[in-house]
């Protein structure tokens, strides 16, 4: 007996658990049927302390003042509303038919008046059901903003439960054009109620243009973005952005804030590679781009956003600069040098030479890729004092084989140039080891 009662203990404990995760638990199913432009719901929904509910329904449906009854379903619509407790059953419909409402009440398998027990049922159900589905949004919406303005509609929306029926609140008093001080409360607001960083940043990234206006709301706006929890809705926020055309650089500016929240690598870079592919940079935007480049740990995407920002015409000195302290933390031999090679092809002064060199020494360990570096400068035009700076730094590459054949790459701008660079070269030629490579180095500048 002890033994049954512990069991049916748990099986209580664990029913009441499941009940009130059920409870918390709005919308399951929801979906529109775009063809025909109609609302469509199909819903499994959970009211604390009222129990389980399936709903389906299709077609604009307009509740009465108080939310207790339904007084217009669009033509051809319906909505079935059913809940099922302790095996007893009690389904409602309610249909469009000529203009006028059809309402059925069924209990069991039998259908009783629907007034006044269906009616009652009605009542004392509805208010709860449109405040977790959305149901009647558009005109309780038009209701409460006759009423009392967006104030109403805010009063209202704290009310509801649920990210989905929030939403489309939110979603509908848009369409009333607030003002600045009512989109800010509704930026607030909506990053506060509403949950979902799929439904907040649905909000955020359709209305841009409209909440980046002025400082006020461009501030509301970031953090509001500062909510969202997933990497990925914070770079689909950003990439929208870079596709309106009508984002300045000054919002574009203010929108790479929210990119120092997103730890993936990943998305950080496809946020930022979208960014230098398809946006003509100021000096800040730049500058930005480059320093958010550093929380980037992938040598991999690193390099890719580094490569790409090589190729941005009129990188000022202090872009590039952050460049050249960013290429720090490249570990990686292959793209560390991979990124040197391409910035080989930008101007080449004595300051870049030294800072290109010092890049090489700290980055780069292997002899094959450093030594790849030095062979794509020996094509560059240098002057003899770049040559006897680079032929000096040629003493962190250990192996015979790859030393000898970069001396070999510079020895016919050695063969040109004076005898101070000639010692240069034979000074760092005699510390090959190897007789055999010693003697092609030496071969090649006579």
């Amino acid at each position: 007996m002890r033994t049954k009662s512990i069991i049916l203990t748990l099986i209580l404990i664990l029913s009441s658990i499941a009940y009130n995760l059920a409870a918390q638990t709005n919308i399951k199913v929801y979906g529109k049927n775009e063809n025909f432009k109609k609302a469509v719901g199909n819903i499994t929904l959970f009211i604390k302390g009222k129990g389980k509910f399936h709903i389906e329904y299709e077609g604009d449906i307009e509740v009465s003042d108080d939310d207790k009854d339904i007084i217009s379903i669009s033509r051809d619509g319906f909505i079935e509303i059913k809940k099922t407790s302790f095996g007893k059953k009690r389904r409602l419909v309610i249909e469009a038919e000529s203009g006028s409402l059809k309402k059925r009440y069924y209990v069991g398998w039998s259908e009783k008046n629907f007034d006044p027990e269906g009616k009652i049922w009605l009542a004392e159900i509805l208010p709860e059901i449109v405040r977790y589905t959305g149901i009647a949004a558009k005109s309780r919406v038009e209701r409460f903003y006759r009423r009392g303005g967006a104030t109403a509609v805010f009063n209202e929306i704290e009310k509801l439960n649920g990210d989905y029926a929030e939403s489309t609140y939110f979603k509908l008093l848009l369409d009333k054009g607030l003002d600045n001080s009512e989109l800010i409360k509704l930026i607030n607001l909506a990053s506060t109620t509403i949950d979902s960083d799929y439904y907040l940043s649905d909000i955020l990234q359709k209305n841009q243009n409209l909440f980046l206006q002025n400082e006020q709301s461009v501030s509301a706006y970031l953090n509001a973005t500062k909510t969202i929890k997933s990497d990925y809705y914070k770079s689909q926020l950003i990439e929208n952005a870079i596709d309106n055309t009508e984002i300045t650089d000054e919002q574009l500016d203010k929108l790479l804030e929210i990119s120092k929240n997103i730890s993936s690598d990943y998305y950080l870079s496809e946020v930022l590679t979208k960014i230098l592919e398809n946006r003509d940079l100021n000096k800040s935007n730049m500058n930005k781009i480059m320093k958010l480049s550093n929380s980037i740990s992938s040598d991999y995407y690193k390099s890719q956003i580094l490569k790409k920002a090589l190729k941005k015409k009129d990188l000022s000195k202090e872009n590039y600069d952050t460049f050249i302290k960013s290429m720090g933390d490249v570990d990686s031999d292959y793209y560390a040098s991979n990124v040197i090679k391409d910035l080989l092809k930008k101007d080449l002064n004595d300051k870049s030479l030294n800072e290109l060199i010092t890049l090489v020494e700290k980055n780069v360990d292997s002899d094959y890729y450093a030594s790849d570096v030095y062979k794509k400068l020996a094509k560059r035009d240098l002057t003899e004092k770049q040559l006897i700076k680079i032929l000096e730094s040629l003493h962190t590459i250990n192996s015979s084989n790859y030393l000898s054949s970069v001396l070999i790459a510079f020895a016919p701008s050695v063969k040109q140039a004076s005898q101070r660079v000639k010692d240069a070269y034979l000074k760092r030629a005699k510390s090959i080891d190897s007789d055999l490579y010693f003697g092609r180095a030496i071969k090649a500048i006579y």
